[in-house]
């Protein structure tokens, strides 16, 4: 009887909690209209840090990495890729790859180091995890920072596959930093073998399982037994069985997500029938309020986390000067090497297409494709799944410090 009073206990703080970030949403929704200028995610933030510190209880509400990446992450990158054109992916697959794969690595390496000298008691290991897991490009706030920054086509495209691979890159990164961390141990051939399989694994998964879907979905179709009701129903389920199915076989399911979405995409003839159009008009419909509700979701859980980080044990004998030195350091240092990286991009892409558009500088068209790929509630995901000890039951050392600067940085780049 206990056991069933206290399960019913904690469904109906859950139950209550999901209320909250509901109504949160909404109330957040109806303050950007009445605050003019002001970013929805910022404001979602803040929204978040007043609810913690209005009811301290929210706060200490978390989600397993791997269950907050189905249940979030997933269903946005999924959309993300099948409103992606494939045309346009292919056609700057190179300079997504560098940016998804080759930056981060980048980043990771200057970005730990500079952690690690400047803080020498944080070990290495530990702040090349800190530094991986602000790798990815937080595809909620890239979204949301789509609607007030004016993008062009290429950048959109540019950011929109960015933030659809760079997840795995980054989760992987952080995972080998994270072993050495723990066990002292690091092999590199293991590191390039595991996130290959990881990589080209969770892709080719995908694009099986996609395939599979729409075949399945074209057969119902053609016998009539496909609804709108239906139809939209196997959408929003698809990414999450996806993402299981991927991460049974210790692959990577947000890559598998990603790839299933680009295979499922609906080409649109000019002709289409009335059943046709309908069903597409409520489930773009549907999936933009879900995608209106993760992104605030997510962005409010991010504000409500801050009070855990930013408590006065959290600095654990460090100098905050030295803290804050450290913040405004690794930040400079990731938005330093995001924009010489797309600058050279820029000038590369420019040099080869003499037809491109020319009026905005290369500089200015780099930095405000760098200012518009902030980190977020990926990140911070991510760093939580910090181990609390290492070998022989020792604690993780500095973890907290690591989670504080980690949301410092994401907060710097929003």
């Amino acid at each position: 009887g206990d056991v069933d009073m206290n399960l019913g206990r904690k469904n109906m703080e859950l139950f209550v909690f999901v209320l909250i970030l509901l109504a949160s949403v909404i109330v957040s929704s109806i303050l950007e209209q009445m605050i003019a200028g002001l970013s929805l995610p910022l404001l979602q933030i803040a929204v978040g840090l007043v609810l913690a510190i209005i009811l301290p209880g929210l706060s200490s509400v978390h989600l397993d990495s791997e269950l907050f990446l189905m249940l979030f992450i997933a269903p946005l990158l999924f959309r993300d890729a099948k409103e992606t054109s494939r045309l346009k992916l292919w056609q700057n697959r190179w300079s997504i790859l560098s940016m998804a794969i080759f930056l981060v690595f980048v980043s990771v390496l200057c970005a730990g180091f500079i952690f690690h000298l400047i803080i020498p008691s944080i070990p290495l290991a530990a702040a090349f995890a800190c530094a991986a897991a602000l790798g990815p490009t937080d595809a909620a706030a890239v979204g949301a920072l789509g609607s007030i920054i004016d993008l062009d086509d290429r950048q959109k495209i540019l950011l929109s596959g960015e933030a659809l691979i760079n997840d795995a890159s980054g989760v992987v990164s952080f995972q080998f930093a994270i072993a050495a961390a723990v066990t002292g141990l690091f092999s590199l051939a293991d590191a390039i073998g595991s996130f290959s399989l990881l990589f080209f694994g969770g892709i080719a998964i995908g694009l099986v399982l996609g395939y599979i879907a729409k075949m399945i979905m074209q057969f119902l179709r053609q016998r009539g037994y496909v609804n709108t009701i239906v139809h939209v129903i196997y959408e929003v389920l698809s990414p999450f069985v996806f993402f299981m199915a991927a991460e049974e076989l210790h692959l990577s399911g947000i890559l598998a997500v990603v790839a299933a979405g680009i295979v499922m995409q609906e080409l649109n003839p000019r002709m289409v029938s009335p059943d046709a159009a309908r069903n597409q008009m409520v489930s773009n419909s549907f999936w933009d309020v879900i995608i209106f509700l993760i992104n605030g979701i997510l962005f409010l859980m991010l504000g409500m986390q801050l009070p855990n980080v930013m408590r006065a044990d959290s600095m654990e004998g460090v100098d905050p000067w030295v803290i804050i030195g450290a913040v405004l350091a690794i930040t400079a240092v990731i938005i330093g090497i995001r924009f010489l990286w797309l600058f050279a991009m820029e000038k590369v892409y420019r040099k080869n297409n003499e037809g491109c558009n020319k009026e905005v500088s290369g500089a200015r068209k780099a930095l405000v494709t760098t200012i518009a790929g902030p980190k977020g509630a990926v990140t911070l995901s991510i760093i939580m799944t910090i181990p609390l000890v290492i070998e022989n039951d020792v604690a993780f050392p500095h973890r907290d410090l690591i989670i504080f600067v980690t949301s410092a940085v994401i907060l710097c780049t929003l």
